[in-house]
């Protein structure tokens, strides 16, 4: 059951205003149009009111005004989801952007976060511990909508994925009533909320192991788009017996203005290796030799840095405010027969701001059992992440078509299924984010804490 937001009367919002210590944000009102923006540019929707809240006790008193007025509900944390799953036309929005604080317990290597915060503010609290956990390839991503939908990241080889580092979850039920659920508490929500993708609650506040993580080996190194094969041939050779503590990635991207790569190449479609080492430092120079020595080189930028510097290292190529459309596949194995679609695709995009990342997993995400938790894709050898941008929202439907199409000519090759955070498109969640048994299990389950469906229409973002 999905609630629906046409009545035959208005809300009383002047009762949601007076019960929160936040702020509400109604159509016409200063930050409203602000607030309901998020990170993807093309995503423009108009809630019925933006509910600001300010903690826990606000949240909750949000949700219950929602199900009294069987008003629909969204969640934005950190607004990062590329299909704007933070904002839906005729919903009340919760905001969590104030709820974004981050307790560290360095000696337990624990994490206590609020559901509004972004990953490097968990960075800015751990880091100066020498702790990190697994967080976003972006900073800028939010630690909710993340954590929610399974989370890979540098470290997820070496120390899980997100939801493998949970231990527990504040949530702020469809009914307005507040639990904590754990393995022994609540173990069936818990287990939902790992990959499931919410839809089950509001989760105000994140607990999370900590790992030992100060300085990693990390880099970049660009080269030329015709050695494109060889660079997949390599990673696919050496990737599924690589230490746990490397994660690594290739990109098809077009190179930008760095001082050292040659002007020749600036502007051009390049492939470019990026890898984090966790490990020994010792370790680190030689840990993605396997992969970047397999082609001649156009230039490299790495050595060890703090890990909450390389974290951040991506973020310009993910500015707010571009239109962005993505898709993702899951594959077994990273064949001839793949490569041979893949880079003609990847290398001529609909816009040059456009990439094309080629993952691995492994390591500790697939040492955990795939009915453990929600998230439907751990053992899946290598993923796809096929990243439509452009800065000019004319070109929105060029990059859209561009992968789509890509997305079909992997299909043949591709495992069914897709991962929850890259999806471009919200009804996918129901189509193509689970397998027909967990889809079945999380809908039960969604019936059983929503049974009104308050948040069903869209998840956290």
């Amino acid at each position: 059951m999905v609630a629906e937001s046409s009545r035959t009367d208005s809300p009383s919002w002047q009762d949601l205003r007076a019960a929160l210590r936040g702020t509400l944000l109604r159509p016409g009102d200063d930050g409203y149009d602000e607030r309901r923006r998020v990170w993807n540019g093309a995503i423009d929707r108009h809630p019925l009111a933006i509910a600001q809240c300010a903690d826990a006790e606000d949240v909750a008193a949000a949700v219950k005004f929602a199900a009294r007025e069987r008003v629909p509900m969204t969640v934005r944390g950190g607004g990062h989801n590329v299909a704007g799953l933070a904002v839906r036309d005729d919903a009340l929005m919760l905001d969590l952007r104030f709820m974004n604080r981050v307790e560290v317990d360095a000696p337990s290597r624990i994490a206590h976060v609020e559901g509004g915060a972004l990953w490097r503010d968990v960075d800015a609290a751990t880091q100066p511990h020498g702790l990190a956990t697994t967080g976003g390839f972006v900073s800028t991503t939010g630690v909710g909508g993340f954590t929610l939908g399974g989370g890979v990241g540098w470290l997820m080889r070496r120390c899980g994925l997100a939801i493998d580092n949970l231990l527990e979850a504040d949530v702020v039920l469809a009914d307005g009533r507040t639990v904590v659920c754990s393995e022994t508490r609540h173990p069936d929500l818990f287990w939902a909320l790992r990959g499931g993708a919410g839809g089950f609650g509001v989760v105000t506040r994140f607990t999370c192991q900590l790992h030992a993580v100060g300085e990693v080996h990390a880099g970049a190194v660009f080269y030329p788009v015709t050695a494109a094969r060889e660079l997949l041939r390599a990673f696919r050779a050496f990737t599924p017996t690589a230490p746990d503590a490397l994660t690594a990635m290739l990109v098809f991207t077009t190179a930008p203005p760095l001082p050292f790569l040659p002007a020749s190449a600036h502007g051009q479609r390049v492939m470019a290796l990026g890898y984090c080492w966790s490990g020994g430092l010792a370790h680190g120079a030689r840990a993605a030799a396997p992969i970047s020595e397999a082609a001649d080189a156009l230039g490299r930028h790495e050595g060890p840095m703090p890990y909450a510097a390389w974290q951040q290292t991506f973020d310009p190529a993910a500015p707010s405010g571009d239109h962005y459309y993505w898709t993702t596949s899951q594959f077994d194995a990273l064949d001839e027969a793949l490569i041979d679609v893949l880079i003609p695709f990847a290398a001529k995009p609909a816009d040059p701001l456009s990439d094309v990342h080629v993952h691995h997993l492994g390591g500790a995400v697939a040492r955990i059992a795939n009915d453990a938790t929600a998230f439907s894709h751990r053992d899946a050898p290598f993923f796809i992440n096929v990243i439509g941008r452009t800065a000019d929202p004319g070109r929105f439907a060029a990059i859209r078509d561009w992968t789509r199409g890509l997305r079909s000519a992997l299909a043949p090759h591709a495992r069914a299924g897709m991962q929850p955070n890259f999806l471009g498109e919200a009804s996918d969640l129901e189509n193509c984010a689970h397998g027909p048994t967990t889809r079945a299990k999380l809908a039960a389950l969604r019936a059983r804490y929503d049974p009104e469906g308050l948040l069903a229409p869209v998840r956290a973002g």
